[in-house]
C-alpha cells in the first residue's frame, strides 16, 4: 500500500514562507486599490469643497461690487438731477449712460408708484415683487436672481433719493461665460449656470466651460444640496443654488473622472508587477533558508531522542550560528541546569532575577529582624524615574541592562551596606549603618550624581532621573508596615517637588491616614445617615419663577467637621463606595422631593452623576425604584453629567444616558467649556440641556470675553435643540445680560445659596416676591 504523501520540514517551511509572502502581498495590494479608488472620490470632494467656497465668495464679491458702483451712481449730482426733472427722455439717456459705466446688461428707473419711468430694455421690464421693494427700502438694497430672455440676471434693486422725490433703481448682471471661466480658473473645476424647470423640463445653461454630453440632465439629475456630491462614470459634480431666496438659479460645479481613472488603472499594473516580483524574491529565500535550517535541525532532532540514554550522547556539530547555535547549546545545556534548577528556586527567593541583589522578600526579613532588635540604621530609597518610557522605546532588555548598570554602580559605592535590594520595577533601597541626618543627606547627594552620571550600555551612554529618600530608623518608623508606606509617601513627595533628594518628615502621612479614615466613615455615612442634601434654586429667566432646584450632597463629619463634596466624592470613586454614595443621594432626593411636594411647592430636581455612575449597571434600576411614582413626574427629574465624564467611555456612558432618556428623564451637560469633548460628540448625546460652567459666568458683566463664550454658547446651543442654564450669577447685571440673550435657567448665589430642605420653602416664598423684578430686568436694559 502506497503511503500518503507528506511534505517535510523544508517542503512546509517553503509553502508557509510563500504562502505567507502571496497572502500579505495580495492584500497589501488590494487595500492599497481600494485607497486609490477611495481617494479619488475625497480628492475630488476635497476639490469641490474648495470650488463651492470660492464660488460663493466669487459671487458675493462680485454683487458688493455692483452694489457700490449702484450707490456712487444713485448719489450721482446729474442723474439725481435727471431723476428730479421728471423728464423721461432725459431719464432714459442718462440711465443708459451710467449703466453703462456700471457694466450692467439693462437698467430700469421706477417711481414712487413702481411705475417704469426709464429702461434700457427693448422688451417689457421685468416683474419685480412687493418683496424686494420693502427689503431694498430696509436695508438700502435688495439682490435677486432672474431669468429673462434666456439669460440668468443678478437684479439688484436701490432706492434713489433725489429733492422732493423718491424713485427706485433697478440693475441687471448677466451671469456670463465671462464668470464662469473666472470660477473655473481659480477653483480648478468646470462650471456651469443654469436654471430649473424650464418649459422642457430639462435645466436651461446659460454659460458652462466644459462641453457636456446629451445626457447631462440625467447625469446630473439629484438633489441641490451643498453636502452631497454626485458621482458618475464621467463627472463628480456638486450643485449650488447661488441665492437663498429660493431662486431656480444654481451653479453646477464638474471635476472629470477620466484622468483619476487613468491613474488607477497604472498603478494597478504597477502593484500587480511588484506583487510578481516579491513572490520570486520569497521562493528563492525560502529555498535557501529551507535548505541551511534543514540539516542542522534534523541532527538537534536524533540528539534530543537520544537524551538520557546512557552514554550520554555527544552533542552534535552544530556549524550554523544564530537560533540554531542556540538551541544545540540549550540541548547541551540541558542536564546540567536540570541539576542546577533546586538551588537558583532557593536563590531566587530572595534575590532579584536582573540584577542580582536582594529582592522585596530579602528587604521585608531584614526590616523585620531590624525592627525586633531595635538595631538603628539608616536607609537610602532610589528610583530610576524614566525605567519605563526605557522599557517602552527602547525594549525591556536594555532596560535590564541600564538596571544591572545601576546596580553594579550601587554595589560599588554602598560597599557597606548591609543589605542592597530591588524592591520594585523601577526601585532600589540600601540599608546603611545609622549615621547623622547630616551625613547621611551627604552620602545620598552624592550618591544621586554619582548614579546621575552617564551610564554606558552596549557603547551608549545613558543620563537617568533618579530620586532619592532618605529614612532613619526606628525614629521614622516603628514596624515595618509604617516603613514601607512612609518611604512611599515620600518617594511621591520626592517625584512633586523634584528636588534631587528628598528626607521624610514627620506627619506627612497624616493626609494619608485622613483619606484611610474618611474611607471608613463614609461608608458609616451612608448607611446610618451621616449625609444630608442642599438644594439650590434655579430661576426661569423669562418670568423670574423658581422652577428647579440642584441637589448637593452635604458630609459634617463627627470630628473632622465640614468634609467638601469634591473630596469625599473622589475618595468614594477611589475605594469603590460611589454606587452606594449614589444610590443613597437618590433616595434621600426623592424623600425630600415628596416632602417639598406635599407642602405645596411644584419644582424640579437636578441630581449629578459622576464618570463611574454612567458605568454602573444597576443605575436606571435605581432611579425606577426611587422616582417612579414621585408626583412630579419622571420629566421634572434633570440627570447633570460633565463633558469628562462621558468621554472616560463613551460607549458605556451614551448607552447609560440613552436608558435614562427613555426612563422620559432630563440629561443635561454640567460645567460646559471646561472638559474636552467635542462638538460631535455633544451632537451625539442625548441630552436636553447645557449648563455654561460659572467660571464663565461670575465676572460676565466686566468681561468681554466671557460676554462673547457665553452668547455664542447660548446661540449655539439653542441651534441644536438644547436648553440652556447658566450657573455662578451673583450679579443682577449677569442676570441681566444672560436675560436678554435669552438664556433659559440660571443659579448662583446672587439669586440663593443652597439650602437644607426646612429652608426650601422659605427660599422659595422670598424668591417669589423677586419675581417681577426679574421678569422685568430685560425690559429696563439694553445691550448689544
Amino acid at each position: 500500500m502506497q503511503t500518503p504523501f507528506k511534505l517535510g520540514f523544508r517542503g512546509r517551511l517553503i509553502a508557509a514562507m510563500v504562502g505567507l509572502v502571496v497572502l500579505v502581498s495580495l492584500s497589501i495590494g488590494a487595500l492599497f486599490m481600494a485607497y486609490l479608488f477611495e481617494e479619488e472620490r475625497t480628492r475630488a470632494i476635497a476639490q469641490l469643497d474648495i470650488a463651492e467656497r470660492l464660488t460663493r465668495e466669487v459671487v458675493q464679491r462680485r454683487t458688493a461690487l455692483e452694489l457700490s458702483r449702484l450707490s456712487v451712481l444713485v448719489q450721482d449730482f446729474g442723474f439725481r438731477s435727471a431723476v428730479a426733472s421728471g423728464d423721461n427722455a432725459t431719464i432714459r439717456s442718462a440711465l443708459e449712460n451710467h449703466s453703462r459705466r456700471i457694466g450692467a446688461e439693462f437698467a430700469l428707473v421706477l417711481g414712487q408708484s413702481r411705475q417704469v419711468l426709464a429702461s434700457t430694455l427693448d422688451s417689457p421690464a421685468p416683474e419685480i415683487p412687493d418683496a424686494m421693494f420693502r427689503a431694498a427700502a430696509i436695508q438700502g438694497h435688495e439682490r435677486q436672481l432672474l431669468t429673462l430672455n434666456q439669460a440668468g440676471y443678478e437684479l439688484l434693486l436701490v432706492p434713489v433719493q433725489a429733492p422732493g422725490l423718491r424713485a427706485w433703481m433697478a440693475a441687471g448682471f448677466l451671469l456670463d461665460q465671462e464668470m464662469a471661466d473666472v470660477i473655473a480658473r481659480l477653483s480648478g473645476t468646470d462650471v456651469l449656470f443654469q436654471a430649473r424647470g424650464g418649459e422642457s423640463g430639462e435645466p436651461q445653461v446659460f454659460a458652462s466651460t466644459t462641453t457636456l454630453p446629451e445626457e447631462r440632465p440625467q447625469m446630473l439629475a439629484g438633489p441641490v444640496n451643498q453636502s452631497e456630491v454626485l458621482d458618475n462614470p464621467q463627472f463628480f459634480s456638486r450643485t449650488l443654488p447661488l441665492a437663498s431666496n429660493h431662486s431656480d438659479l444654481e451653479a453646477v460645479l464638474l471635476i472629470s473622472r477620466e484622468e483619476s481613472l487613468h491613474r488607477y488603472f497604472q498603478r494597478v499594473i504597477e502593484i500587480t508587477f511588484l506583487v510578481l516580483a516579491i513572490v520570486l524574491l520569497a521562493t528563492a529565500l525560502a529555498l535557501f533558508l529551507a535548505r541551511s535550517l534543514g540539516k542542522p535541525v534534523r541532527q538537534l532532532a536524533d540528539y534530543a531522542r537520544a537524551v538520557g540514554n546512557e552514554p550520554p550522547p555527544v552533542a552534535p556539530d552544530i556549524r550554523t550560528g544564530g537560533e540554531i547555535a542556540q538551541l544545540s547549546q540549550a540541548f547541551t545545556d540541558m542536564v546540567s541546569r536540570l541539576k542546577e534548577r533546586e538551588e537558583h528556586i532557593r536563590h531566587a527567593a530572595t534575590h532579584d532575577d536582573v540584577t542580582g541583589l536582594g529582592n522585596r522578600n530579602a528587604l521585608i526579613q531584614s526590616s523585620r529582624q531590624l525592627f525586633q532588635e531595635r538595631h538603628p540604621c539608616c536607609v537610602i530609597g532610589i528610583r530610576l524615574e524614566e525605567l519605563s518610557e526605557i522599557n517602552d522605546t527602547l525594549g525591556l532588555e536594555l532596560g535590564d541592562k541600564v538596571l544591572i548598570g545601576t546596580a553594579n554602580r550601587l554595589r560599588d559605592y554602598l560597599n557597606k551596606a548591609t543589605l542592597l535590594a530591588r524592591t520594585g520595577g523601577d526601585e532600589f533601597l540600601a540599608i546603611l549603618p545609622a549615621m547623622s541626618p547630616a551625613a547621611l543627606k551627604h552620602q545620598a547627594e552624592a550618591l544621586s550624581g554619582h548614579l546621575q552620571a552617564p551610564l554606558p550600555v552596549d557603547n551608549t551612554p545613558f543620563s537617568l532621573r533618579i530620586t532619592l529618600v532618605t529614612m532613619s530608623l526606628p525614629d521614622d518608623a516603628t514596624d515595618p508596615n509604617q516603613f514601607r508606606r512612609r518611604l512611599n509617601l515620600t518617594f511621591e513627595k520626592a517625584s512633586d517637588s523634584g528636588t534631587a533628594v528628598t528626607r521624610y518628615q514627620p506627619g506627612e502621612d497624616e493626609n494619608h491616614l485622613r483619606e484611610l479614615r474618611l474611607i471608613s466613615d463614609l461608608h458609616t455615612a451612608i448607611t446610618e445617615g451621616g449625609l444630608t442634601m442642599n438644594y439650590q434654586p434655579k430661576l426661569d429667566f423669562r418670568t423670574g419663577k423658581l422652577v428647579q432646584v440642584e441637589a448637593l450632597v452635604r458630609w459634617i463629619h463627627p470630628d473632622l467637621g465640614f468634609i467638601s463634596p469634591e473630596e469625599f466624592i473622589f475618595l468614594a470613586e477611589r475605594s469603590g463606595q460611589i454606587h452606594d454614595l449614589t444610590g443613597h443621594i437618590l433616595k434621600l432626593v426623592a424623600q425630600d422631593a415628596r416632602a417639598w411636594q406635599a407642602q405645596g411647592l411644584d419644582i424640579g430636581v437636578a441630581i449629578n452623576l459622576s464618570a463611574m455612575d454612567l458605568a454602573w449597571p444597576g443605575l436606571t434600576d435605581h432611579i425606577t425604584r426611587n422616582f417612579t411614582d414621585w408626583p412630579g413626574g419622571m420629566s421634572r427629574i434633570t440627570f447633570e453629567v460633565t463633558e469628562s465624564a462621558v468621554m472616560d467611555d463613551p460607549d458605556k456612558a451614551l448607552a447609560t444616558l440613552n436608558q435614562i432618556r427613555d426612563l422620559g428623564a432630563t440629561l443635561s451637560v454640567d460645567d460646559f467649556g471646561t472638559g474636552y469633548s467635542s462638538l460631535s460628540q455633544l451632537r451625539n448625546m442625548p441630552v436636553q440641556e447645557l449648563k455654561i460652567d460659572k467660571s464663565f459666568v461670575l465676572n460676565l458683566a466686566s468681561e468681554p470675553q466671557d460676554q462673547l463664550i457665553v452668547r455664542s454658547t447660548i446661540d449655539m446651543a439653542h441651534g441644536l435643540g438644547l436648553k440652556v442654564v447658566a450657573e455662578g450669577i451673583e450679579t443682577m447685571e449677569a442676570w441681566a445680560l444672560l436675560q436678554a440673550w435669552t438664556c433659559d435657567l440660571g443659579q448662583g448665589f446672587g439669586l440663593s445659596r443652597p439650602v437644607p430642605l426646612r429652608d426650601l420653602l422659605g427660599t422659595a416664598r422670598a424668591l417669589a416676591q423677586l419675581e417681577p423684578e426679574l421678569a422685568a430686568t430685560h425690559t429696563e436694559t439694553s445691550y448689544d
